[in-house]
This record gives structure tokens, C-alpha cells and sequence, in this order.
């Protein structure tokens, strides 16, 4: 009797948790505001590459064709010892485009991470002060520049916009899941923004202040950890800095990339971002996400016996629903953001499949069992 006592006030307080953390994120996003910066000021992107000979030229045609001064544009490769012809894909457009840039690195040393360094060696060799990253497996509409550049005030150090994967890459049921999940996810990013609470960003959309990242310490005390190029930084400047992050949720500030090809590409990806949940910085994410992570494996182990059995134990039912409640407002809303309300027919199934995934990456992300870039 104290067991089942003690697992229906858990489970009670673990749904409580999730439930106000989720919709903190998304009134969040009624705070956020369009930018109004009519200045187009100077900017440097970066574009680190590792064996990316397939995907940079897509990449560099959407940079060069950017509705924005080319005077006031710089954009610099890092080529990050890549063993295929990345490096002079991108030499191609020197003749014609000469504000392109290239990089090259060598084998990056041991316990360092290779992302970090590349990101690194262009931002000193960044001309300008705002710096805009981006991957090279993705493509930004040609007013990115220009609508992330609104948003940049005074006093503003960062600006994070939404990443999505381009739905003409969309060819099956688990790639329609893994996008609206995707959309989840990064809807509460922006939320967070929005809520003055941030916490995750991505660096394939990402741009800030060449000031703001020496002010936070760049990731001089992160240059280890292989993932968080995105997220640490952005905890480091809102937590060390008195600069201000802003979200950017216009359509023409959405960077698109390929959803993974496979369900072993997807689950090397999560277990990459997973691996640096528990060094984040602020102790309250690491707490919800801890918790997060308890509900997950509370509802994955008693959901099934409360199915069975709903009249004796229907706790697991009632906080099921209430998670697919606060769930599906986030998603209503970031589908009404990116203009893909036709994923939302795939909720329940991406709900379903949100368990035993999140369990199995949290315990792999820990355990540091992933590879990236073919190390």
C-alpha cells in the first residue's frame, strides 16, 4: 500500500512539473515580437564542414543569393579535415564571390570538440561583429540575413530562430513523426525565449555578437564537450552576461535541413543532443529535465498496467492525458508557426513513440554511445 501511495504522488508531482514547464514554454511564444532594427549591419557567417561535398554548394547558392548588401556580407568555411572534396567545392565560388572564405583544418587533437574549434577558428577570423552560424547540410531563405538582423538592438547579444526539416525530404511515415517531434522540440527553445527563461537554441540558426560570446567565455570551459555549441551558449550569455537573447519566428528567418535518413541516423542524433543535458549550467533545466525523464519512465512502465486494468489504477491514464493537453497546444502552435498544420494528424503516433525513445537516448546520452561526423 505505501508503494502504491508513494508512485501516485510521484507520478502526481512529476505531471505537475511537466505540465507547468510546458506551458510556461508556450505562452512564452505570445511574448515574442518582431524584430524593428531597420539597420543592416555588417555580418559574418560561418559554415562549419566536415565531408559535406554533397550539401555545401545548396548551402553557399542560398548564402550568396541573400537579399542583403554584399558589401556588408562575409562568408567563411571551415573545413574541418574533411577526406572528400568539400574544400574545393567551396574554392569554385572564390573567382566569382569574393567574400567567400575558406578554412582549413588539420585532425583536431583529442578532447576537444571538433564542432567548437571550427566554430572557434572562424569567429577570430570573423571581419565583422555579428555572427550568424549555420550547417552546411542546410539551406536558409534568402531573407534570413536580413529578418535575423531586425532583432538586433543595442542591447541585444543573441538571436535563435527555428530549424526544420524541409518537407520535400519527407518520404515516410517515421520522417512525418520525427519532423512534428522536431517542431515540439524546437518550439520550446523559442518558447523559452519568449519566457525569458532560455534554454536550447540551434546553432544551425543561430547569430550573435562577436561581444556577447567573449563576455560569456566563448566555450573556453566547454571545449571538451563534443555537442552544446548551440545550448551552453546560449545558457553562458544569458546567465554571465547582461546581454539580451531574442527570438526570431518569421517565416523568412527558418533555416531548413534533411530529417535523418534513417532510424539509426535519428537515434545517433539524439543521443548526441542527450549527452549534454546533465552539464548544463543552469540547475533548474537539469532539475526538469531530470524530471522529464522520471515521467517518461513512470508513464512507460505503468501505462500499460493502467490500460489493463483503468478501474484499479487509472493515475497513469489521467497524467498521460494531461501531458498530450499541454503537448498538443505547443504543437498547435509551432505548426501554425511554420505553416505545417498537416502534421498534426501524426501526434498521437509521435506521442506513443516519445517514450521509449526519450528513455533509451537519456540513458545513451549519458553513456556518451554516439558518433559524430564519423568520429
Amino acid at each position: 500500500m505505501f508503494v502504491l501511495t508513494f508512485v501516485i504522488y510521484l507520478l502526481t508531482f512529476l505531471t505537475f512539473v511537466y505540465a507547468y514547464k510546458i506551458s510556461f514554454f508556450f505562452f512564452g511564444l505570445f511574448r515574442i515580437k518582431e524584430g524593428k532594427n531597420p539597420h543592416l549591419h555588417p555580418a559574418t557567417i560561418l559554415i562549419p564542414a566536415r565531408n559535406e561535398e554533397q550539401n555545401i554548394r545548396n548551402c553557399l547558392d542560398c548564402l550568396v543569393n541573400q537579399n542583403y548588401p554584399e558589401n556588408k556580407l562575409q562568408i567563411i568555411v571551415i573545413d574541418d579535415n574533411s577526406t572528400d572534396r568539400t574544400a574545393e567545392v567551396v574554392r569554385s565560388y572564390f573567382q566569382k564571390y569574393p567574400f567567400i572564405h575558406l578554412i582549413n583544418l588539420d585532425q583536431c587533437p583529442p578532447g576537444i570538440s571538433p564542432k567548437k574549434r571550427a566554430l572557434q577558428a572562424g569567429i577570430e577570423a570573423a571581419e565583422h561583429e555579428i555572427i550568424f552560424t549555420i550547417d552546411a547540410d542546410c539551406q536558409a531563405p534568402l531573407n534570413w540575413v536580413k529578418t535575423m538582423m531586425q532583432h538586433f538592438t543595442d542591447k541585444v547579444g543573441l538571436v535563435a530562430g527555428y530549424v526544420f526539416f524541409n518537407r520535400q525530404h519527407e518520404k515516410n511515415l517515421f520522417q512525418k513523426i520525427v519532423s512534428l517531434e522536431f517542431i515540439g522540440l524546437t518550439t520550446a527553445g523559442i518558447g523559452s525565449i519568449g519566457a525569458g527563461d532560455p534554454i536550447i537554441a540551434n546553432g544551425a540558426n543561430l547569430a550573435f555578437r562577436k561581444r556577447a560570446f567573449y563576455d560569456a567565455e566563448g566555450y573556453q570551459n566547454e571545449s571538451h564537450i563534443i555537442s552544446g555549441d548551440d545550448d551552453l551558449l546560449v545558457q553562458n550569455i544569458d546567465t554571465k552576461t547582461n546581454w539580451q537573447i531574442r527570438a526570431a519566428i518569421n517565416l523568412d528567418a527558418v533555416v531548413q535541413t534533411a530529417p535523418p535518413a534513417t532510424f539509426i541516423d535519428f537515434m545517433n542524433q539524439r543521443v548526441r543532443w542527450a549527452s549534454k543535458g546533465l552539464i548544463y549550467k543552469k540547475l533548474s533545466l537539469v532539475f526538469f529535465l531530470i524530471m522529464v525523464y522520471l515521467f517518461y519512465l513512470m508513464l512507460f512502465i505503468s501505462l500499460p498496467f493502467a490500460l489493463t486494468y483503468p478501474a484499479s489504477f487509472p493515475y497513469p491514464l489521467f497524467a498521460f492525458a494531461i501531458k498530450l493537453i499541454v503537448d498538443f497546444l505547443l504543437i498547435l502552435k509551432g505548426t501554425a508557426i511554420l505553416n505545417r498544420k498537416d502534421l498534426r494528424k501524426y501526434f498521437l503516433p509521435a506521442e506513443i513513440f516519445q517514450l521509449p525513445y526519450i528513455i533509451y537516448v537519456g540513458f545513451a546520452g549519458i553513456l556518451g554511445t554516439f558518433e559524430w561526423k564519423g568520429r
